[in-house]
């Protein structure tokens, strides 16, 4: 089983606290609240961060969900929502190395390429801020964190055979990030607005944490979505 270290469960712990928090002012304070709706093509790697694992290439992914945001000005916002995202990335080890598939544990030999396909739920707070609407344009720009809950690890590694094979054991459940943005939103009319922008995400708690070798999750996404 993945080591479950007692200093993320406090980080987990603390998170989930501010995010109720959070979650509980944005429906009492229910005044100038715009929900969103987003479906973002995105790329994922991996930084490996010991000498054993070089990064061996990008993976495709997509994070769809909602955000709700309330303005507590006319051009700023605490943002909140809830996501699925499907992502991962691929790492080449440079020595032998053990792998814990669900139930046993396999060493992968040096110059083979491991493909993470990961998908968690992700639960992000932060901040937005807009500017005034300039013809049907408003500009907008975020900052926040964000708490990701592993739903399902999976791995390839072409060079043995293996394909979508189950890694539950190897992925912690939990891990925690920062990201930032921009982007705009352009008006159909009323409240209704297209929105298009990129957005940044690194997960800085490692990916595999207890295994030989330590991996960070960063993701470049391409928002696309419709603002109500």
């Amino acid at each position: 089983m993945p080591v479950f270290h007692p200093i993320i469960t406090d980080i987990m712990r603390f998170y989930l606290f501010t995010t109720l928090l959070f979650a509980a002012s944005l429906i009492t304070e229910a005044q100038g609240v715009r929900f969103s709706v987003f479906a973002d093509p995105q790329i994922a790697w991996l930084s490996p961060e010991t000498r054993n694992a070089d990064f061996a290439g990008v993976r495709g992914g997509i994070d769809a969900g909602f955000e709700m945001d309330n303005f507590f000005s006319s051009n700023y916002a605490f943002s909140t929502g809830l996501s699925i995202n499907t992502t991962g990335g691929k790492l080449k080890f440079n020595e032998p190395v053990p792998l814990r598939f669900k139930g046993s544990t396999d060493t992968i030999a040096p110059g083979q390429v491991v493909t993470y396909r990961l998908q968690y739920a992700n639960l992000p707070i932060g901040l937005k801020f807009t500017t005034r609407e300039i013809g049907y344009t408003t500009v907008f720009a975020k900052i926040g964190m964000g708490g990701h809950f592993r739903l399902r690890s999976r791995a390839d590694i072409y060079a043995r055979g293996i394909e979508k094979e189950s890694i539950t054991d190897e992925i912690e459940l939990f891990n925690f990030s920062y990201h930032f943005g921009a982007g705009i939103h352009y008006s159909l009319g009323g409240q209704t607005a297209v929105m298009a922008g990129f957005e940044y995400r690194h997960r800085f708690i490692d990916i595999a944490s207890g295994s030989e070798y330590k991996a960070l999750l960063n993701t470049i996404s391409m928002k696309l979505g419709l603002l109500f």
